[in-house]
């Protein structure tokens, strides 16, 4: 179950929109939306923190490391978060 997420970034593309996120402090999911036509299924493709770190700018790095220690302190100090994933 994802208790919170962040969005690394967004690139509106000519035919789709590329949107990354951090879920909880473990993955990254990467989803392409067509811009046109939304009956088009999104491509959806998951990655550990580990393997979408390698080979990025340092400049990305940096905003992967802030957004991580943000979802850190979420799941550390957000009682509900801990609730709801408790229910």
């Amino acid at each position: 179950m994802m208790k919170t997420a962040y969005v690394f970034s967004w690139t509106p593309d000519q035919g789709e929109d590329i949107i990354s996120f951090l879920i909880d402090t473990h993955s990254v999911i990467k989803i392409e939306l067509d811009r046109y036509d939304k009956t088009v299924a999104p491509i959806v493709d998951v990655y550990s923190i580990e393997n979408w770190i390698k080979g990025l700018s340092k400049t990305f790095q940096i905003k992967i490391a802030v957004a991580f220690d943000l979802a850190k302190n979420d799941l550390q100090t957000n009682p509900t978060i801990n609730n709801v994933a408790n229910d």
